[in-house]
């Protein structure tokens, strides 16, 4: 009986030095496939630059993208939760294109419907607020620096919204409105 205990108390001196030894094994296997793959793509590129380049391509367009850390900045974040919580009978929407709240009237066509379009389509707003049917009321930008005039594109935004009844909103990032006045501010009353 006394042999199973020291068995059962030197099974962690056992245990441990097997798995670390295992889990050094398996490092230096994946560090040798590697080393060999980078050893490969280097003879690659001394022997035929013009492979090495579409081996270099390949790897990255592996990676060409990673996901964003956040999707709101701080700024805009506190914002979201300010509409939410101010506007509960209403729809919030970040980060979303100017095409989706505004649509070209069916009467142009042609070159003047492409180019309202792509006018259209080059633009974002920062966020939308919806009523219940998804119909945009309002749309608000935070600009990243205030200017003292508007800027061409938060000129364009204003009148194109403006056209289609859409209450346009600049708030200074620096001094965002209470909660309390924040929905007279968006709704307008």
């Amino acid at each position: 009986m006394t042999a199973i205990w020291y068995l059962l108390v030197l099974a962690p001196f056992i245990a441990i030095p097997v798995l670390w030894w295992s889990y050094r094994r398996k490092v230096a296997a994946r560090e040798s496939v590697a080393d060999a793959r980078w050893q490969k793509l280097v003879s690659a590129a001394r022997a035929d630059p013009a492979a090495a380049a579409t081996a270099v391509a390949a790897l990255e367009t592996r990676a060409a993208y990673l996901r964003r850390a956040r999707t709101l900045d701080p700024v805009q974040t506190v914002l979201y939760y300010l509409l939410k919580n101010s506007l509960p009978d209403h729809e919030v929407m970040p980060q979303v294109g100017l095409a989706c709240v505004l649509e070209v009237p069916a009467e142009i066509s042609g070159s003047a419907r492409e180019q309202r379009l792509n006018g259209l389509a080059r633009h974002t707003v920062d966020f939308v607020i919806c009523n219940k049917a998804l119909q945009p009321v309002a749309v608000i930008d935070l600009p990243l620096q205030e200017a003292a005039a508007p800027t061409p594109e938060q000129d364009f935004k204003s009148r194109s919204l403006a056209g289609a009844d859409i209450r346009y909103l600049r708030l200074s990032r620096k001094a965002l409105p209470k909660r309390d006045a924040l929905r007279a501010l968006v709704l307008g009353g």
